[in-house]
């Protein structure tokens, strides 16, 4: 470092007016006539299709992304456990510590470019040496100093950090968004798909019943000698066939609770299933008319796709922070006060100091250290860049697939349905055949068997049908709260871990 100027004066109350004086100008000017290195922000230029590939409405002015949860998930039941999770869900909640202190940093960055400020005392007693004075005696010295230093953002160095650490509390903000959009989607679909488990684990028993009774009405038609041993074993078969499928229901829906339950961020949380007339509602449960918006609209939507953005800022302004490693630093530091030998008249002592020093530090040689520093930062950008664009080609598609998905599942819900209601009129018809004696046994079983499994299917096929739907609102980036709903999620999570 090479000092450009060193004073240290002690001097009357009246003499430094001149230095001090001219520090603030000076180092203003300086500030405010530099400039910042590397290159400004630009939003990569991508070609977005107009439209997603599907006949569901789109509308370049609203979507259904842009709705609030409560405004699409319209079941009263959902709507409470989605707020219990908001509340109580831990990875949440370590979402929401790093976003303050990803705050904090913007803030430590930041106050790089104001001058620093600080205050120094200090008190010292000491005795001559009796080697080199023969009537040694006691000094005091005591000091009170203000000081100042300043590193002057020449080229921008402090600006750049400013901007890249801006933009990760951006980036972690949208990752927040992210998570809360996560964990809506997830609580409502492992609750549908706990829902499903459980209609079909009811279907099951209720089948299982009514084998049983089959297989008990068997045994008896056999002992009067209506039928045969070989229909008894048939209906023994059936019956067991239903029944062998409640070992993996029942684990299925304890599992699902369970998967739920940790969503939820409890132990113990009382879980009610609905019934299966409740479950054919579905109207009630979403929006029945909806439009999916233009590709555009997500970029400005998705938090994944924004916060992918904000990586791409920051790695911009990191490679004009390793731009300014090629030049001088320029530091400013002074300091004023007073000092004495008596303590008690420290603030009225004619003794002042003062001092003021600058100095630059260039590089000269750093075996190409400086170099390479600023190659990786490049090429982290063009990282970035790609990842941005990734991203954005994945969410595109993601909304295509879940627009797919959807317009499928409705196709096939209907077509269950058809089948199931086919299905109860082939067991309507073959039970009373077989009651007056007119079919076998065997139409019979084929007829419950069919029933049965149309029945397990339709189920499936409504979950598939909710969860699509589920899909396509979390592509299109639904669910992104306000900033007040925002507070109140951290208000309540930082009351709940105090």
């Amino acid at each position: 470092m090479f000092k450009l100027l060193v004073q240290k004066i002690i001097v009357q109350n009246g003499l430094v007016q001149k230095p001090v004086r001219a520090f603030v100008p000076l180092g203003l000017s300086i500030l405010l006539t530099s400039c910042a290195m590397g290159p400004d922000y630009q939003r990569p230029e991508m070609e977005l299709p107009a439209q997603y590939h599907d006949d569901l409405a789109q509308e370049p002015l609203t979507n259904l992304g842009l709705s609030k949860w409560k405004s699409f998930y319209l079941d009263p039941d959902l709507q409470i456990l989605i707020s219990h999770a908001l509340s109580q869900n831990l990875d949440l909640e370590s979402v929401r510590s790093r976003l303050i202190a990803a705050r904090s940093k913007v803030t430590v960055t930041g106050a790089a470019l104001y001058p620093s400020l600080g205050l120094e005392a200090g008190a010292e007693r000491a005795i001559d040496s009796a080697i080199t004075s023969t009537d040694p005696e006691h000094g005091n010295e005591f000091n009170l100093d203000g000081t100042v230093s300043w590193e002057l953002d020449i080229w921008g160095t402090n600006r750049r950090r400013s901007e890249a650490e801006y933009a990760n509390f951006l980036s972690a903000q949208d990752a927040l968004n992210l998570a809360v959009i996560s964990l809506i989607s997830d609580v409502a679909s492992r609750y549908y798909e706990w829902l499903d488990i459980e209609q079909r684990y009811q279907i099951a028993l209720n089948t299982v019943e009514i084998r049983l009774k089959e297989r008990d009405l068997s045994r008896l038609r056999k002992k009067n000698g209506v039928i045969s041993g070989l229909q008894v074993r048939q209906a023994e078969v059936e019956y067991q066939s239903a029944k062998v499928t409640l070992p993996d229901l029942d684990f299925e829906r304890k599992a699902k609770s369970n998967q739920l339950k940790i969503l939820l961020g409890e132990f113990n949380y009382p879980l009610e299933a609905k019934t299966g007339d409740e479950l054919l509602e579905d109207i009630t449960l979403f929006p029945n008319s909806f439009v999916v918006g233009v590709p555009s609209q997500m970029l400005s939507q998705r938090p994944d796709v924004k916060a992918a953005e904000q990586a791409l800022i920051a790695a911009n302004a990191n490679v004009g922070v390793a731009k300014t490693a090629f030049f001088p630093q320029f530091t400013i530091s002074g300091s004023y006060g007073t000092e004495t030998d008596d303590l008690s008249s420290i603030f009225d002592s004619q003794g002042l100091t003062w001092s003021l020093l600058g100095g630059i530090t260039a590089p000269i040689f750093n075996a190409g250290s400086i170099s390479a520093q600023y190659e990786i930062a490049q090429q982290e950008y063009k990282q970035a860049n790609l990842a941005y664009r990734s991203t954005v080609l994945s969410a595109y598609f993601e909304v295509n697939d879940a627009m797919n998905s959807f317009r499928r599942s409705e196709l096939a819900i209907e077509a269950q349905q058809d089948l199931v209601a086919a299905s109860k009129e082939y067991t309507r018809l073959a039970t009373l055949r077989y009651r007056n004696g007119v079919s076998s046994s065997l139409d019979l079983m084929d007829a419950q068997r069919s029933l049965f499994n149309a029945e397990l299917t339709l189920s499936q096929v409504r979950r598939d049908r909710l969860l699509s739907m589920i899909t396509l609102y979390r592509s299109l980036g639904g669910g992104v709260l306000t900033e007040e709903e925002l507070a109140d999620i951290s208000s309540s999570n930082q009351s709940d871990s105090s």
